[in-house]
């Protein structure tokens, strides 16, 4: 499996910033705590921010598997 490295999301568009925002919270949490209050044209940019926090997640597991 290949190595996962902050620069892989560097160019990741998400948007409108707040409802990309409110994705990274609700992956980190394991919970859709904010996505219903995301209007329909901005869940492009919700789900976005839900693959970042996915992705800064495994990045974070994948340190400490490394100490």
């Amino acid at each position: 499996m290949d190595r996962f490295e902050l620069d892989d999301i560097k160019e990741i568009h998400v948007g409108d910033l707040p409802a990309a925002k409110k994705g990274i919270i609700d992956s980190l949490l394991g919970e859709d705590v904010f996505k219903e209050k995301i209007p329909y044209e901005h869940m492009d940019s919700y789900k976005k921010g839900h693959e970042i926090g996915t992705q800064v997640e495994n990045l974070l597991k994948g340190d400490q598997r490394d100490f």
